[in-house]
């Protein structure tokens, strides 16, 4: 019965798409690849959302970040891309990067995924195509993957469990927010509620922001034993994108952990300092001045950029 169902709604979104006129298509140019998308403008304001211009800069810099992790494990690379939407990330990783194995593009909706089989055959490029609920897909695949890249509508927090559980030693996750709102602390609870932190909304919120991805990462992944080094991270427009290599060990997590913490900050005059460890103690008034402290986190404290590595991109 339930394939039945799959393939009526499948069978739906093909006609869908055999029912856009030549007219309601658009090819677009990104990169080394063309792809193929309705015209949202001529086909209807609500029309699903695959392809955003807004995104090309997440993608080259993704790619030059890719094909430098490739070249540092020294072997091909098998990737997820969790949320492939009309497959254009998927299909640019297959098309751009050497070394590339299986790429493995995942969406739950039939209608992208028909749009990602268009597209991977107008580049002339051979990927895997799944319709799977992303933790599913991730659950279902452990061990398989190089790279996980999980770059979805708002947060990424519900899926970072399920990537810790599949990823294997050496290997890279990508993380995409664009709830930055809640991760630059306009909205507080939402945070804590997505992410299990406090955040502050200061003239560095971007960074905070991102040190509360980075730190729900490594909290996350430290209950499969797995620890982070990060490689690059940044803040662009309306999202934050960071990329962790995983490494496996149980000490080593133990120590990584360590770069866990919590900043304290004076709005009175300006002080400012952080605390390590996830139980802290961290006093409630200003040591310069006496005001309450305002306290963010927990966050990661450790590095958020890797030099030598971002020097590999260029």
């Amino acid at each position: 019965m339930e394939n039945d169902q799959n393939n009526n709604y499948q069978n739906n979104y093909n006609t869908e798409i055999r029912e856009y006129g030549e007219d309601e298509l658009k090819i677009i140019e990104e990169g080394k690849v063309q792809i193929k998308f309705p015209d949202f403008d001529k086909v209807s304001s609500d029309a699903p959302v695959f392809y955003n211009p807004r995104m090309e800069f997440n993608r080259d810099n993704s790619i030059l970040a890719l094909q430098a992790y490739q070249r540092e494990v020294d072997r091909d690379i098998n990737i997820c891309d969790l949320f492939g939407g009309s497959g254009i990330r998927g299909i640019r990783y297959k098309k751009e990067i050497d070394g590339v194995g299986d790429v493995s593009i995942n969406d739950i909706s039939p209608l992208a995924n028909e749009f990602t089989r268009i597209n991977a055959e107008l580049n002339d490029v051979e990927v895997e195509i799944d319709q799977r609920e992303a933790n599913n897909e991730l659950r279902s695949n452990m061990g398989r993957f190089d790279v996980i890249d999980i770059d979805p509508f708002g947060t990424p927090s519900p899926f970072v469990d399920s990537a810790g559980y599949n990823l294997k030693r050496d290997s890279l996750l990508c993380l995409t927010a664009t709830d930055t709102s809640c991760l630059c602390g306009t909205y507080e609870e939402p945070c804590i509620r997505k992410y299990n932190a406090q955040p502050y909304k200061s003239e560095y919120c971007h960074e905070n922001g991102i040190r509360i991805l980075i730190g729900f990462a490594a909290l996350t992944l430290a209950k499969y034993q797995k620890y982070i080094e990060v490689k690059m991270s940044h803040s662009s427009e309306h999202y934050m994108r960071t990329y962790l290599k995983v490494r496996k060990g149980s000490k080593a997590t133990d120590e990584s952990l360590k770069n866990i913490g919590y900043i304290a900050h004076c709005k009175h005059c300006l002080y400012r300092s952080e605390y390590k460890g996830l139980a802290s103690s961290i006093p409630e008034f200003c040591p310069e001045c006496g005001e309450k402290l305002i306290v963010a986190g927990p966050m990661w404290l450790g590095p958020v950029q890797n030099e030598e590595f971002i020097d590999s991109m260029i």
